[in-house]
């Protein structure tokens, strides 16, 4: 039976509420103590957004219409985060006091995914609900324009040899405050780089740092709070902000950031190169 638009707006409605409550239904079950909750916490919420941003062929589009793009795009974040996660546990940044051996594979293929998905799908919300919808462009390529595309690719490069060696070489995870800088150094060259790619840039930043605020808010601290993964002491970013270390605050804006970076780069290339 075919669905008239009334209807499809209707129920599309009621599954997007019905997200939102399965979402906050995890979440209190986790504050029960079921040590399950995250995963499905996130999948709600990304489930939810990628209805509402569905017209703006975000991600869930992309799923549905072009799943093999898709499928790459999961990958790549998969891989990346993989190695981050790897580091961080080399470097003991932190650990999962639920999740040993096989069960780290529910906290890489669900846990990292599908919240970077999440947090992607919250920053077009926040860019269509703030009436600036993200709209992405290719400028004519000027001497600034390279000389930001160079440092941001060599920014980058270093940045991923250096959790590459961390993650397979343990001595290497001890370098946390130098990869604290490489990151710190990349976010700023990345959101330079990315005025090049973004109608209306100087609203732009502002959007980004609003979404990497309530992402970091609504995801992180409540696996922190719940224990499904513990943070330890650095030597760099030793403050917190809001019950969460700053380095976590940095780590967030590098996880929001580079799934931008391939979302740009895998889905939205050639277009936007």
């Amino acid at each position: 039976m075919k669905l008239s638009s009334g209807q499809r707006f209707l129920y599309t409605r009621v599954v997007i509420l019905a997200l939102f409550a399965l979402a906050f239904a995890t979440a209190f079950v986790g504050l029960k103590g079921f040590p399950l909750w995250y995963g499905g916490f996130v999948l709600c919420f990304w489930g939810a957004l990628g209805l509402l941003n569905y017209g703006q062929h975000s991600s869930l589009w992309l799923l549905h219409k072009k799943w093999w793009v898709f499928v790459l795009w999961y990958g790549a974040v998969v891989g990346v985060s993989f190695l981050a996660d790897t580091y961080g546990l080399n470097a003991h940044l932190w650990f999962y006091p639920q999740y040993q051996g096989s069960w780290l594979l529910w906290v890489w293929l669900v846990f990292y995914p599908f919240g970077s998905f999440a947090i992607l799908e919250l920053l077009y919300f926040l860019a269509g609900f703030l009436d600036e919808p993200l709209r992405f462009k290719q400028y004519p390529q000027t001497r600034k324009h390279r000389f930001f595309d160079t440092c941001e690719s060599i920014l980058f490069l270093l940045t991923v040899a250096c959790i590459v060696l961390g993650a397979v070489q343990a001595g290497w995870g001890r370098a946390v405050p130098l990869l604290s800088v490489l990151i710190a150094l990349w976010i700023v060259a990345g959101l330079i780089k990315l005025r090049f790619h973004i109608v209306h840039p100087t609203h732009y930043l502002l959007i980004f740092l609003l979404t990497i605020a309530l992402a970091t808010l609504s995801f992180t601290l409540p696996g922190a709070s719940l224990r499904e993964w513990v943070y330890l002491e650095t030597p760099v970013f030793s403050f917190s902000l809001f019950g969460i270390p700053s380095w976590v605050w940095l780590g967030s804006f590098w996880q929001s950031l580079i799934t931008l970076r391939l979302w740009i780069f895998l889905v939205l290339h050639p277009k936007v190169k």
